[in-house]
């Protein structure tokens, strides 16, 4: 796995280059994504967007005539190994900004253990647990962190919504992974559910590649929930699914983002699922940048987007890029400073993701002139902790396919939270 994806980044390095770009000159961007692990059947297809943004870059000119250079690392969904991968990029490769991870906690222990210490920017298309944002207040991100794919400060507010007034429940029992992803959610979920008067049966946590989650599982059928909420990742989410059956647990499921995934869903066997599911996944803005990535996407891979994050990670590498091209950057720090620039501008001219968008950024920040990048997930606003806001969508399991049934913007999700009293 780890040598076809190494090929794959120097493909995009040297496959794609442009006339313009030389070869002896490339601008690296670090990406630690999981390929392997609990999360790598999301990573791998992640990744595969990141190397679009960089050939189309490429292809546009590269970054400050030189080549954009992807080097991958695998994250294996384990912070003591991703930390391990970003300090070699950072060490060694001197890559500027990083892309990842998508786990929580694996990005949680790569911005404290490397890329704030270092003043390395880092972006996660995918990290979601509220604790980046308190992080950031406290001052401990140093500016560095950003993300893509909004805080699940929304997503838990919209899965209450969801139970309470589209599954109609009034009891659910959670099951969540021990980690800073499924705590943060499991209680922003409690908070709101309970907010609307219902209850939470019971609050399990459950760590990752135990051999049977038998225990985790008797205590959450405890007080006799209507539902399961289950909080984790596609591995150990289909084994806790498969004894949560097996014991007679309720059939109604709520599932979150990490969830949103055919391969899971196989796993656990349609038949089970179908007409029982209700999920929420952060959405993408329907932006002109969206069916441009979509299409991309389609004609370089074969197929459509199948996993969460494809369009937040395209997006990551997108802004790092940007910024590096408005700056003249080779720092983290010049990085940082730009970012915002690139895509908050109201004076920018709007700029779409592709080839032909990025070769007419090149031309105005040449000339002096301003860009706001749309984005492919939505216009990308990020506020002062990195943070951005998004739509989350609803969707169900019908005849074994995932489909998406609503758009909860993120207005509708921020009134919701106003009438329950929650900050």
């Amino acid at each position: 796995m780890r040598k076809t994806y190494l090929g794959l980044a120097v493909s995009v390095a040297l496959g794609a280059m442009p006339l313009a770009a030389h070869a002896a000159c490339t601008s690296p961007i670090g990406v630690v994504m999981p390929l392997t692990g609990s999360l790598g059947v999301l990573g791998q297809e992640n990744v595969k967007t990141a190397q679009l943004a960089a050939a189309q870059f490429n292809k546009a000119g590269g970054i400050n005539g030189c080549t954009l250079q992807l080097k991958i690392a695998d994250s294996q969904t384990q912070p003591a190994i991703a930390v391990d991968a970003a300090k070699k990029l950072v060490d060694i490769s001197h890559v500027p900004a990083i892309v990842g991870a998508l786990s929580s906690g694996v990005s949680m222990a790569i911005l404290t253990s490397v890329t704030a210490p270092s003043k390395v920017v880092q972006i996660s298309p995918g990290s979601t647990s509220p604790a980046f944002t308190q992080l950031a207040k406290e001052g401990k991100t140093g500016g560095y962190w950003f993300r893509t794919a909004p805080s699940d400060a929304l997503q838990g507010v919209a899965m209450a919504y969801v139970a309470h007034s589209q599954a109609k429940l009034k009891r659910v029992a959670v099951i969540y992974l021990n980690n800073p992803y499924g705590i943060g959610l499991a209680n922003r979920f409690k908070q709101a559910f309970t907010a609307y008067g219902d209850t939470v049966t019971a609050m399990v946590p459950y760590n990752p590649k135990q051999p049977s989650y038998r225990s985790e599982v008797t205590q959450a059928l405890q007080g006799n929930p209507q539902a399961l909420f289950l909080v984790g990742y596609p591995t150990e989410g289909a084994t806790i699914m498969r004894e949560w059956i097996s014991n007679g647990g309720a059939n109604t499921y709520l599932f979150p983002d990490a969830l949103n995934s055919p391969q899971f869903v196989n796993n656990v066997g349609a038949k089970y699922l179908d007409g029982h599911v209700w999920g929420t996944v952060p959405g993408s803005t329907k932006t002109k940048s969206l069916p441009l990535v979509k299409a991309a996407f389609k004609r370089m891979y074969g197929h459509g987007f199948t996993q969460p994050y494809d369009t937040n990670t395209y997006d990551a590498v997108a802004v790092i890029a940007l910024a590096m091209e408005a700056g003249k950057c080779s720092t983290g720090t010049c990085i940082k400073d730009h970012i915002r620039d690139v895509t908050e501008n109201p004076k920018g001219t709007p700029i779409l993701a592709s080839i032909k968008g990025f070769k007419k950024a090149r031309m105005l920040l040449a000339e002096g002139k301003p860009i706001r990048y749309i984005g492919a997930s939505g216009t990308l606003q990020f506020n002062k902790y990195g943070d951005v806001t998004g739509p989350e969508v609803v969707w169900r399991v019908k005849k074994g396919k995932i489909v998406d049934v609503e758009t909860m913007s993120p207005g509708q999700i921020a009134k919701i939270t106003k009438e329950l009293g929650l900050k």
